[in-house]
């Protein structure tokens, strides 16, 4: 492993292309690569490089640290503290000073440009002087480190909680967790420590931030599990059987929205902001089930820690293997975990899956979910078995202006626009929610998303269709230019047929580029087939857009199926693997009925209410 670097670093998001939108590739040098050919240098990469090199450090220390727990190697031991003690150095010659790279709304910290960063940073660190407990010949300037940390860490939080008003905040969970877990560290080092004061605000974070349907506040995927994370961390060492019973059922709805979103093939969709395909995220879910298995027997998140596996695959370093047991004492009983299609009332999403897992579909009917939240009310995401064909697309680093430009953007989103305008921040009320052994229905429905105009979505899951009814009405009985998007994964195709059109959502076929260095992305689903029809005059345009975010640079064809109308309703009917054969439309004031037709001759008919 190379020296530590002896700089500040910045902010991380700053680590992205700029020309292609991805992630950039591990430094060379003072050069940082793009997957595609690029070849950047200065600023704000390095600055932006120091913070994943220096995070990198720290979970190689922790994983040292943890590996000597193990077995007692003491070279493990030797290359844990000496991590440790060049950080410490580090810290001695910079932090005297706040970072003069933090932008305005930023929590300062010293060593980086975030406060934020530098509390994900110091959990590592602490937790690898916990672990080699008083075996490891520690400086004072390891201690000098972690006062110093923990004081940057209070005054953030001051900041945060007091000046700002904010207690609710994702940043708070984390402040909390580099609070307890360093007092933690100094109380190894045998000086005066107080962990309890930080796992109690732990306990009173959760309260604030996480609803009863044991979604975090935002409705993010990603937040949702950056707080989890959190929150496990600063629980090292408790007894699970001791645990506030409010606090346990918290956390066990938290664990249960991850085992209920999942897809067959163990993929977090990503719901609003958050990575698509990263890393470093696949990371996160390997540790979040390795600490929750030490708090219940069993958590059902199997099928994600082993997508996360597959994701990895040669580039998994083990580290959460050697974990070992997070918390003192025997864990509680076994999670109960069901596979039915669910609606999280608090964050208002509707999962809908049938019995096979073939497919799951997800309406976004919930609130705006503040400065993580996307315009996407009453989007409609399509996931297989094995796949993704309409994924919810998540966004880039967000350094890149493709984040705020395009991916938090309603045109990114299969949803409704009008006069090609971006939603409003809103929410939507769910109207209809009926699970049956055979059958789903949901409907939900919004005045608030688009400034005159009410939309209402409708989809049923029954006999191995997926039946989608979009609505949207002009308030004023005008006509408006509505448009229905369809923002897939995987090679679209769309022709006109019947009076309508038919659809097929497939993995692209060929040779790949030998050339293209981009990491292949995640498992491709069966086919998916679609018959679509309007019940006013419209067109489905085909054409080139952006696909999911982990490359915002590749493209794929998207459809917009637009309407001139005051009242349009779209109908649009998926099966897997074989094609239903005929759609019919039949409209009366309050109903409209849909009929299916198989090509064996069968017919199917759905009431849906208008």
């Amino acid at each position: 492993m190379t020296d530590i670097l002896g700089a500040r670093g910045g902010w991380w998001h700053n680590y992205v292309c700029p020309t292609h939108g991805t992630e950039l590739l591990p430094a060379d040098g003072e050069t940082y690569p793009c997957p595609h050919g690029c070849r950047l240098q200065g600023e704000p990469y390095a600055s932006a490089w120091t913070v994943l090199d220096h995070q990198a450090k720290a979970r190689a220390a922790r994983h040292a640290a943890h590996r000597y727990r193990a077995d007692g190697r003491d070279a493990d031991r030797d290359e844990a503290t000496r991590i440790i003690r060049g950080f410490a150095r580090v810290h001695h010659d910079l932090a005297g000073d706040w970072s003069d790279r933090a932008e305005p709304w930023m929590l300062r910290g010293r060593l980086f440009a975030q406060a934020l960063t530098e509390a994900i940073w110091a959990v590592q660190l602490a937790d690898a002087i916990v672990t080699l407990g008083p075996d490891a010949p520690m400086s004072t300037d390891v201690v000098e480190l972690l006062e110093g940390l923990l004081t940057t860490v209070a005054a953030a939080r001051e900041t945060l909680v007091v000046d700002r008003g904010e207690p609710g905040s994702n940043y708070t969970a984390w402040l909390d967790a580099a609070g307890g877990m360093l007092n933690r560290a100094l109380e190894v080092l045998g000086r005066p420590a107080d962990v309890g004061t930080w796992v109690a605000r732990t306990f009173e974070h959760l309260e604030l931030a996480v609803a009863g349907d044991g979604w975090e506040w935002e409705g993010s995927t990603y937040y949702h599990l950056f707080v989890l994370r959190a929150y496990l961390l600063n629980l090292r060492g408790t007894r699970p059987a001791d645990l506030p019973a409010a606090a346990v059922a918290r956390l066990a709805a938290m664990v249960a929205v991850l085992s209920g979103l999942a897809t067959g093939d163990g993929t977090l969709p990503m719901l609003h902001d958050g990575p698509y395909d990263r890393d470093g995220v696949h990371l996160e879910v390997l540790e979040i089930a390795a600490l929750a298995g030490g708090l219940w027997r069993e958590t059902g998140l199997d099928r994600v820690v082993n997508h996360a596996r597959r994701r990895l695959a040669g580039r998994y370093d083990g580290l959460e293997d050697t974990l070992g047991p997070w918390f003192d004492g025997d864990p509680l009983p076994a999670l109960t975990v069901d596979r039915a299609s669910v609606h999280f009332a608090d964050a208002g999403y509707l999962v809908l899956r049938d019995a096979t897992d073939s497919i799951q579909a997800i309406v976004d009917a919930g609130p705006h979910g503040g400065s993580h939240g996307h315009l996407d009310k009453l989007a409609l995401y399509l996931y297989g078995a094995d796949g993704a064909w309409q994924p919810a697309p998540g966004v880039p680093p967000y350094g890149s202006p493709l984040r705020r430009g395009h991916y938090a953007r309603t045109l990114a989103h299969p949803t409704v626009r009008v006069d090609d305008a971006d939603q409003n921040e809103s929410s939507a009320v769910v109207t209809a929610w009926e699970v049956s052994a055979d059958r789903t229905r949901a409907a939900a429905q919004t005045d608030t998303a688009i400034d005159g105009v009410r939309l209402r979505r409708e989809v049923i899951l029954a006999g191995g269709c997926l039946v989608d009814v979009m609505r949207a009405e002009t308030l004023d009985g005008a006509a408006r230019d509505v448009t229905l998007a369809l923002r897939p994964a995987v090679a679209l195709t769309v022709w006109a047929a019947d009076c309508g059109w038919r659809s097929r959502w497939a993995a692209e076929t060929g040779v790949a580029d030998p050339d293209r260095s981009v990491a292949p992305g995640p498992a491709q689903p069966a086919v998916l087939h679609g018959l679509h029809a309007a019940t006013a005059a419209a067109d489905l345009v085909l054409g080139p857009g952006r696909g999911p975010s982990d490359d915002p640079s590749r493209l794929v064809h998207v459809a917009d199926w637009t309407a001139n109308a005051a009242d349009v309703t779209f109908v649009s009917v998926y099966a897997v693997g074989t094609a239903p054969d005929v759609l019919t439309i039949e409209a009366t004031d309050g109903q409209l009925t849909v009929g299916v037709g198989a090509a064996d001759g069968t017919r199917t008919t759905y009431e849906v209410m208008r």
